[in-house]
């Protein structure tokens, strides 16, 4: 375990990079991951631009979606199939929102991983913090893979695979369906149906990845707690064995105040 620990500080320097690098490869990609002292100008820039951006591309699915469902004349079964979709990409924008309204606090989250890395420094409490960063890692990366895979796969099938021939006139068209159907837009159109689709596509990986980037902070976040509060309970086990074997009044002290102090830390 010595040796896995020496590996995983090498390749990724420290172990609190290790920890959080899975959360700043989901956010970086849609600005919403906090800014810190040691950020760059450009970066600054970067993920200003970033927001901007990705604000007007799910703003341009959320807002013709919803003029659509209320405002055409369709049955309700075409409204209620186009439901799915759109609260899709309402809660997912609702989800960027709060992402970035909250990025002092998971700034403040982040930081306190980092103190922790570095307070812990028995090789063996290193350890039970590096298994519980594992499964966070691992919970983040699923949550990302399985939500992008089956988003993704939904868009395909509506804007690729779904289609219907309809009667102008003499002619007769092929018209392909959207994920998220917009209002007044001529989508049988060929290249105004791809250029639709194409940006439909962007959307649903912002308001996906914000989803992700929630679930995936949430579970960095818990899987970290825990390891702090399974490290606070081997002090415990310790200072109980040690003290029935010691009458070291000032140790015992001085011990017990340490556990107290990091039982009200990981309660922060």
């Amino acid at each position: 375990m010595a040796d896995e620990n020496r590996t995983v500080e090498r390749k990724y320097g420290n172990f609190s990079e290790y920890n959080i690098q899975m959360n700043r490869w989901i956010l970086k990609p849609i600005g919403a991951w906090p800014i810190t002292d040691s950020t760059t100008t450009v970066e600054k820039i970067t993920s200003q631009i970033l927001t901007v951006v990705c604000w007007c591309i799910s703003l341009f699915t959320i807002i013709p979606g919803v003029l659509n469902i209320t405002l055409e004349k369709e049955d309700f079964y075409l409204k209620l199939k186009t439901l799915g979709p759109l609260s899709h990409w309402c809660v997912g924008g609702f989800n960027y929102a709060v992402l970035l309204l909250r990025k002092s606090d998971i700034h403040y989250c982040i930081e306190h991983i980092r103190t922790d890395w570095k307070m812990i420094t028995r090789s063996k409490d290193q350890q039970v913090m590096l298994k519980n960063a594992k499964l966070g890692r691992r919970v983040a990366g699923f949550c990302a893979a399985f939500m992008q895979g089956g988003v993704f796969s939904t868009c395909i099938v509506y804007g690729v695979f779904t289609s219907q021939t309809i009667q102008v006139g003499n002619e007769t068209q092929v018209v392909y369906g959207l994920p998220c159907p917009p209002y007044k837009f001529p989508i049988q159109l060929k290249p105004i149906h791809d250029i639709i689709l194409g940006t439909q596509f962007l959307s649903a990986f912002v308001v996906t990845t914000s989803a992700t980037g929630a679930f995936g902070l949430a579970a960095v976040f818990a899987s970290h707690a825990v390891g702090q509060l399974n490290i606070m309970v081997a002090w415990v086990n310790e200072f109980v064995n040690q003290h029935l074997r010691s009458e070291n009044d000032n140790a015992s002290v001085n011990k017990v105040g340490a556990i107290v102090e990091h039982h009200l830390r990981v309660l922060r």
